[in-house]
Parts: structure tokens; sequence; C-alpha cells
């Protein structure tokens, strides 16, 4: 039976085992299968495969879209720019490993048919999917500074004025998480109509940050058609 798998830690909130196996429903492809991977450890990764011989590709999701790359083979153009992976092919005879990244084209396509400003961009978090936004961001001419915990320009001293496009990579607030009930410590006093706040949470639907922006009035966007974008692109290197 071909299997797909999704790695990464946690997965409970995970959408993909769900998604792709409507995909298989929807065409006819009963013997195949998908399943969740929680791996704590990208270490664990070569006893996985091991485990499953017939897996020929998987998803992969936080914290493991960098580190993964230190068992491919092959890295696409776009992953070598990124520095970051979200899935993954094996070659079904020599079992290697090729490392492609869909998540700034779900992202990109996502965002061209919401954002309708046209200022600088701030970024949250400097991870996996962080790396795949601001490379979006590039790619689309879009300027942006990106802001961390403990960096330079870090939640402390955020000036949201000078910013249009606000867009979370954090997974803070994420269902499954140990911050799901919280907020990145923003000034969200700042915030006001003109602001778009792009949440790449996407479960629950409507995050806590995503509350506190309606709050003050920005339009606001969570992960979900990303994600969906992101995994159709995914399916059709599966079945090229």
């Amino acid at each position: 039976m071909p299997l797909l798998g999704l790695i990464g830690y946690p997965l409970a909130h995970s959408f993909s085992p769900e998604y792709f196996k409507n995909k298989f429903i929807e065409e006819n492809l009963s013997d195949w299968n998908y399943q969740a991977f929680p791996i704590p450890e990208i270490d664990a990764l070569p006893e996985l495969m091991a485990s499953h011989p017939n897996l020929l590709g998987f998803n992969v999701t936080i914290p493991h879209k960098t580190e993964v790359l230190k068992y491919c083979f092959l890295q696409s153009e776009d992953v070598k720019a990124i520095g970051a992976a979200n899935f993954i092919l094996i070659d079904p005879k020599t079992k290697l490993l090729s490392a492609f990244n869909t998540d700034f084209w779900g992202f990109t396509q996502s965002l061209l048919s919401w954002y309708k400003g046209n200022g600088r961009a701030l970024v949250l978090g400097n991870g996996g999917s962080s790396k795949a936004i601001q490379y979006a961001l590039q790619r689309l001419d879009v300027s942006f500074d990106v802001c961390t915990r403990n960096g330079a320009l870090n939640y402390g001293n955020i000036n949201f004025g000078i910013y249009t496009l606000i867009v979370n990579c954090t997974p803070v607030g994420m269902s499954g998480n140990s911050n799901a009930e919280g907020c990145l410590d923003l000034p969200y006093e700042q915030i006001h109509s003109a602001h778009y706040f792009y949440d790449l949470v996407y479960n629950p639907e409507n995050t806590p940050m995503m509350q506190k922006f309606t709050e003050h009035g920005a339009k606001v966007k969570n992960g979900l058609e990303m994600l969906h974008l992101q995994a159709d692109k995914a399916w059709e290197m599966v079945k090229a």
C-alpha cells in the first residue's frame, strides 16, 4: 500500500491526514494511506523510514522544517534559498530524499487573493515557516522586517505604525501547542483599520491573536487556505 505521511511534533492539531485521505477518496485511490508520525526529534527519521518501506514522501511541520535537510540528498532551488523544506519525496529505489518547499507558493497565492495594501510587512518569528514567508515576500517585492522575541527588533519595541501587513509565523495560539491559549506580547493598541494580519496558525479558525487584531479594527486571515494550497502543490509532485 503506497504511504504518505507527516512528521513534526506535536501533530494532534494537523489537518493533513484527513485532507489527504479525502484526496485519495476523490481520486479513487483506495489502496493509498496517509499517516501522522509525531517525532519530537528529527534523529528518529531514519528508523521511521526503515519501519515503513512503502513510504513515498512526507510533509514536514514544526519543528523539523530546517533540520530535515541534513537527511536530504537533493534540494530544490527554493529550498536552497529558503533554508527549510515542508515536503520530502523518497526515491522508491534508492530511498534518497529530495526536499521541496510549497509553503511559500501557498502563502503567495493566498496573500494575493486577500491583501490589498502596498506598505511594509512585519514578519513575527524566524523559524522554518518564517523563512518561507520571507522568501515569498522577497519574490513579491514587498519590503519587510523580521521580529523575534530576543532580536534587535523584538516584541517589546515594535512600532506597528510603519507596517501595513503583519504575518505571524510562530506557533503561538495553535491548538495542541503549549501556548495555545496565549498571544504574543505585542503593542496591540497601535493596531488600526489599515492593518492586515495574516496568522499562519489555522487551528483554531479564529486564533487568539486574530481576535486581538480584530478588536482593534484590522483585517485578519488564518493559514487554512495556505495549507490547502501548499498541500495541493505537494500532491501534484507525488503524482508527477
